[in-house]
């Protein structure tokens, strides 16, 4: 059966343990050595480990001093987050429309590298 590049990817997280344990320890330096990609930005990624028995908040970051505090509250309540995987089995959750095209960046060599070896 043939699977596109995402379907691979959580196949390989739910089965090798050990490509799971390297993913959440430098999930960044995964991500870019299976996409291909090599970012010219400076971001970092984190991994959360879901679990049946635990819910995750994920939390806003903290306004800087100088910052409008309203004007944050309604950045963030209309931001549309970007989770490739909505019924709770793994994703993405991209705060920033910088880091969205970062993420874009990261997909596309990673399709580009799976047309290749497939």
């Amino acid at each position: 059966m043939n699977h596109d590049a995402g379907t691979l990817h959580t196949l390989r997280l739910v089965n090798d343990s050990a490509y799971r344990e390297r993913l959440i320890s430098d999930p960044k330096a995964v991500l870019c050595e299976e996409s291909g990609h090599e970012p010219r930005e400076d971001f970092a990624v984190e991994a959360v480990e879901q679990r049946d028995d635990t819910i995750v908040i994920l939390l806003p970051a903290e306004p800087e001093n100088d910052e409008d505090f309203a004007q944050r509250l309604t950045e963030a309540s209309q931001r549309v987050y970007d989770v490739l995987f909505s019924s709770g089995v793994g994703g993405f959750l991209i705060p920033d429309d910088r880091l969205k095209w970062i993420l874009r960046d990261i997909r596309s060599s990673w399709a580009a590298r799976a047309e290749q070896e497939g």
